[in-house]
């Protein structure tokens, strides 16, 4: 009987927690981000003059290691477009992060998060 209702708690447990959990938005880079947001990162690439063809690409997550070790290293500048769906208004910015090492201009990280609320953003990060 104990286990019984062992059993009956844990999947009760595991239904209230693993039941709850939902996806936030969809995540791409690479290609896949060229061939959605062509126009979007152009616009960013744009607005800051920014010269990408010289950077080598480093991967969020194929990469993990390293471009954790160029956040936590090494000072970089993010250039972030956010679109708000509801209302199609679009914001451009840059922030610095300054943090021991200093930017080396030599890599570039591009990346989109799509939530499935109500914004759109697209990450370019040099370091």
């Amino acid at each position: 009987m104990k286990k019984l209702i062992t059993i009956i708690l844990f999947i009760f447990i595991s239904s209230l927690s693993f039941g709850q959990i939902k996806k936030a938005g969809n995540f791409y880079e690479l290609n896949e981000l060229w061939e959605r947001d062509s126009v979007s990162v152009k616009q960013l690439i744009t607005k800051f003059n920014l010269n990408l063809s010289t950077l080598e690409t480093v991967q969020f997550f194929k990469q993990f290691d390293f471009n954790k070790k160029l956040h936590d290293e090494y000072s970089h500048t993010t250039y972030v477009y956010t679109l708000y769906k509801k209302t199609g208004v679009v914001t451009m910015e840059s922030l610095y992060d300054e943090r021991s090492k200093p930017v080396m201009n030599k890599y570039v990280m591009i990346i989109c998060m799509d939530e499935n609320t109500d914004r759109k953003i697209i990450n370019i990060k040099v370091f």
